[in-house]
């Protein structure tokens, strides 16, 4: 028992990497058995229908958001058994700093993100990996004269994977026509000339 809540702490305090820890779930049995204890009560939270360890190993470790997933994770099983530990904040910082760079009118898939908008050289600066975030997201998410303005979540669309370029909107008024109120945007496929709507109401 030792030895898995050893491996647990080493990870949420970054001494243990993101592919070793990943490796550990799909290999370490006892380490499985622990992390699906059904002693524990996650009643409020959002393992309270699953075990930490379905959830572990339904995270992609490739991403930026599944790594914080993951590290959040481990920590919560870790104070639900009393063990107390000086968490690394490496995850959190690295999260926080691309929603602070993406457009809130964009809501990309993480492994799209992971693969085309965060930058690979992990050495760069904060406030450098945040310019290279904002100008990937410009030279890939191109608009006529200005964004989408959504009135649900972002629902940019994405072919082959390459954003479609945004025309504008119409808005739709109640009518004959229009039970509700909403708006039309309209993108185009540069490689096609294809034109593709997505519908949002009020």
């Amino acid at each position: 028992m030792a030895d898995e809540i050893q491996i647990l702490k080493n990870f949420v305090q970054g001494k243990l990497s993101d592919k070793e820890f990943e490796q550990q779930l799909y290999t370490n049995s006892a380490l499985e058995k622990r992390l699906s204890d059904s002693a524990i009560n996650w009643y409020g939270t959002y393992l309270q229908d699953t075990t930490a360890f379905l959830y572990l190993i339904g995270q992609n470790y490739t991403t930026t958001e599944g790594l914080l997933n993951a590290h959040e994770t481990v920590k919560l099983f870790l104070d639900k058994i009393g063990i107390e530990v000086l968490t690394s904040t490496q995850r959190s910082e690295d999260y926080d700093l691309l929603l602070s760079a993406s457009p809130k009118y964009i809501d990309a898939k993480a492994d799209y993100i992971e693969k085309y908008i965060v930058p690979k050289d992990r050495t760069l600066s904060k406030s450098d990996q945040k310019q290279y975030i904002k100008q990937r997201y410009a030279e890939l998410f191109k608009y006529q004269t200005k964004p989408p303005k959504w009135i649900q979540n972002p629902e940019w669309p994405i072919k082959n994977d390459k954003p479609l370029y945004f025309l504008g909107q119409i808005e739709m008024k109640k009518g004959d026509l229009f039970h509700d109120e909403g708006s039309i945007y309209l993108f185009i496929e540069a490689e096609t000339g294809i034109i593709e709507t997505v519908k949002q109401l009020y």
